[in-house]
């Protein structure tokens, strides 16, 4: 079965496709003239297939990073296709239908007469691979995997978008924050220690998935996490309560970073780039067989990214190395092993800008470095992955998914930790230091099928997840304060040892985290255009923190705990209009354990987070762009707010608490992503959103998540040009935002809203060289990506800037 449109389609394991000599012979036959452009061939593909009006199938992986010089003469369709994959060693078969499986030569053939018109009898065996976006040069996603099993972005009763390979390659989104923040509706916050808070609906995202498989982070004081995009096809991003999916946490979403798989016919892509700053990157990513039938597969990746900024003195050197081996252990099974190691090291400006006092912006230069040169930075990450996965028929299949991660992180800095005073140019800095380990290991396992009742074909999912984190930190800090000015700060300054910030403060922080859970659900197709989807997770979630503040060598120890069990439903509805349109409404609900206690003292209640949301997706022009529009409400209950009645000395010189705060998000989102003509693509993402507190004794009736702007505007465009210029394609974007703000007491920070313009031209030098050029912030907008308190967390956005990469494949 493949889904007949003009691009890459879905293949179900063990599938066979067999020519047909009694089909109409005059389609593959009669000869027309096709002007198709160079591009990738993919691209190619899909274009002949439009214009000889064809439907065509192929495995994303077969195509991946192949370039085509395209077709200028009269073809007959299976001489177009011959010419347009001779080169390639690959064929276009054709079916009983009259649509057309491209394959490999490799796959074992019988010879037909000289005279005749069909192609011979093929079989094929191709696992379901159509959610790979590597090599597609698509920001249309034909399907996604976050869900268990692969289903169509318009059969998922939620708001999902996809960060495609082409996206990221396109806007040189070389870390998981820089492809986040050019989808829909997802904000970052700079984290005080390197890595970034992530948000979705005015939510923390804590939870990553890679490849499915649930890893919860756990961060002593705060986010210092870091990851490059080099080992990744795509991200996926579902918003909403996703407890089904993950188990407890807030509604914001869910993340999931799918990795590079091994291609079945190989080949090597090259990237070279320069740009502003001295920055210099370089990567290798080579794909190939290992033996003759191609039943084992290996992909390497090798990539480096080093460079200075537009801050003085800030540097970094970034390295990651991934190899992964894909086996057919048989037709219907596989098993994938790989592994990554990733390496963040230099100068860092962590801590950011302080502010005047009375909250308004100093306006520094961006260039401004309040930092020592002593400062470094050493991000270590190790990554281990596994699947095994077995197809039992045509409807059923399981899959086993383990990942193990470990990072490392060692931080030495001097930060801001004054407010400036109106009128004077000195503030402050403090020594800091972080040392952190974290290890963290999760594993999925899930059934996958299909199943007829009453004349109608239903579907279910059913699994099981662990995972469990570890994490020890210091968070070491030595005042009085070093006094600075400002505007002309001294980068060397005395380094004080390690051991000397040690023993002035240490936090010292060992959690451990785990979450256990069953998941299932059921989608019942009730009527031809009516589907029903039932299903939850039961989830154990419970985290341990044992924290001691050692001072001047004086340890004080504490500890929480978070501890609670809860089904967490969800119900959907999906209602098919025809055949490329649907409309759905959903209810998801999650939790998350807290540790404030009641007077009696007591754990409070988790918190409840439940997401209601209806709205309509659809595929235009045969599935070559996706779009979809939702309204949503998120009502979060159960939060703790002050118990004014317990008193102001019930706990620790402070009231103790209760459950009754809530929390509403609402808004809609609206998106649209793929190719609305031949050679035009198109991403376009806008959210609207609103978040209050419905009852909180100090904040009711006031913004919740104030960093979260109410409108967000993200797009990105390309246009192949026609004609004698169709090697070049010219495109850009725009990210625009309102205003922001926080508020530390009665003194509010502002950060007005913004639009950053983008440009980029290519030029397809020949099928295998390609020059890109992006010209990034190109009006030069003064701006702050971050903002956070009034001693330090204003973080400026990058100036004008550009990047020049050369892309090569073989």
């Amino acid at each position: 079965m493949g889904i007949s449109v003009l691009g890459l389609s879905l293949v179900p394991a063990a599938a066979q496709a067999q020519s047909n000599s009694s089909a109409p012979a005059n389609q593959a036959t009669s000869a027309q003239h096709y002007s198709i452009p160079a591009s990738s061939l993919s691209e190619a593909l899909r274009a002949f297939a439009s214009a000889a009006g064809v439907e065509l199938t192929v495995d994303g992986t077969l195509v991946a990073g192949k370039q085509s010089s395209g077709l200028n003469n009269s073809y007959s369709v299976a001489e177009g296709f011959a010419a347009l994959l001779g080169r390639h060693n690959l064929q276009a078969v054709r079916q009983t239908n009259g649509s057309y499986v491209v394959v490999g030569r490799s796959v074992s053939t019988q010879d037909r007469s000289a005279d005749s018109h069909t192609l011979p009898t093929v079989e094929v065996t191709a696992s379901t691979l159509g959610v790979s976006t590597d090599g597609t040069g698509s920001y249309a996603a034909r399907a996604v995997s976050i869900g268990k099993g692969e289903q169509a972005l318009k059969d998922i009763p939620q708001s999902v978008s996809v960060v495609t390979r082409q996206l990221m390659d396109e806007q040189n989104a070389t870390s998981v924050y820089d492809a986040l923040e050019s989808t829909t509706g997802i904000t970052l916050l700079q984290s005080p220690q390197g890595g970034k808070y992530i948000y979705s609906r005015g939510f923390d995202i804590t939870m990553l998935q890679y490849d499915g498989v649930n890893v919860q982070r756990l961060y002593g004081r705060s986010s210092n996490y870091n990851g490059g995009t080099a080992i990744y096809d795509r991200a996926e991003i579902l918003r909403g309560s996703a407890g089904l999916l993950q188990g407890g946490g807030d509604p914001g979403g869910a993340i999931n970073l799918a990795r590079k798989r091994p291609l079945r016919q190989g080949g090597v892509n090259a990237t070279a780039k320069a740009g502003s700053w001295d920055r210099y990157g370089a990567q290798v990513d080579g794909s190939a067989a290992l033996n003759a039938d191609g039943s084992l597969r290996a992909r390497a990746v090798i990539d480096t990214d080093r460079g200075h900024s537009f801050i003085d003195q800030v540097n970094h050197r970034n390295n990651t190395l991934y190899g992964t081996v894909e086996y057919d252990l048989s037709t219907q099974t596989q098993a994938s092993i790989g592994a990554s190691y990733e390496t963040f090291k230099g100068r860092p400006f962590i801590s950011g800008l302080p502010r005047y006092n009375n909250g308004t912006d100093i306006d520094l230069p961006r260039s401004t470095f309040l930092g020592a040169a002593w400062n470094r930075q050493d991000n270590a990450t190790k990554t281990v992955y596994a699947d095994l996965s077995h197809q039992f028929n045509d409807q059923w299949r399981a899959k086993v998914s383990a990942i193990h991660v470990q990072e490392d992180l060692f931080l030495k800095y001097a930060a801001s930790q004054r407010t400036i005073v109106p009128g004077s140019t000195q503030g402050g800095t403090v020594s800091l230091m972080t040392d952190a380990s974290q290890k963290a290991w999760g594993i999925d396992a899930n059934v996958t099928g299909a199943f007829e009742v009453l004349g109608r074909q239903h579907e279910v999912v059913l699994g099981t997840s662990y995972n469990h984190t570890r994490v020890n930190t210091d968070y070491s800090s030595k005042t009085p304060f070093v006094p600075i000015d400002v505007f002309a700060p001294d980068p060397y300054r005395a380094e004080p040892g390690d051991d000397e910030i040690r023993y002035a403060n240490t936090e010292n922080r060992l959690a451990t985290t785990r979450q256990i859970g069953a998941y299932g659900a059921l989608r019942l197709q009730l009527s031809e255009p009516l589907k029903l989807v039932l299903g939850g997770r039961m989830g154990s979630y419970k985290t341990i923190w044992d924290t001691t503040v050692t001072t001047a060598g004086v340890a004080n120890p504490s500890s929480t705990l978070q501890d609670n069990n809860r089904f967490m439903p969800f119900a959907g509805v999906i209602y098919a209009l025809n055949t490329d349109w649907s409309a759905y409404a959903s209810y998801a609900d999650i939790f998350n354990p807290q540790w404030s206690l009641d007077a009696a003292g007591n754990n409070l209640k988790p918190i409840r987070g439940s997401t209601y949301e209806m709205g309509v997706k659809g595929q235009l022009w045969g599935g070559r762009a996706n779009t979809s529009f939702a309204l949503y409400r998120v009502d979060q209950k159960n939060r703790a707010t002050e118990d004014i009645a317990s008193g102001p000395d019930c706990r620790d010189g402070y009231y103790c608490y209760s459950d009754d705060g809530r929390v509403r998000s609402q808004g809609f989102d609206a998106e649209i992503s793929g190719e609305l003509t031949r050679g035009w693509n198109v991403f376009a993402g806008y959210t609207f959103n609103r978040n209050t507190y419905e009852r909180d004794i100090n904040n009711e009736g006031l913004d919740f998540n104030t960093y979260t702007p109410k409108h967000l505007l993200r797009v990105w465009t390309t246009y192949r040009l026609p004609g004698a210029l169709n090697a070049f394609t010219v495109g850009g974007g725009v990210d625009t935002q309102s205003a922001s703000y926080r508020k530390i007491g009665a003194v509010r920070i502002n950060a007005p809203g913004r639009a950053v313009w983008n440009s980029y031209v290519r030029y397809q030098v020949n099928d295998q060289w390609q020059l890109a050029l992006n010209f990034n912030n190109m009006f030069d907008k003064r701006y702050y990506t971050s903002i956070g308190n009034l001693v330090n967390s204003s973080h400026y956005g990058d100036p004008r800037n550009v990047m020049l990469s050369l892309r090569a494949s073989f």
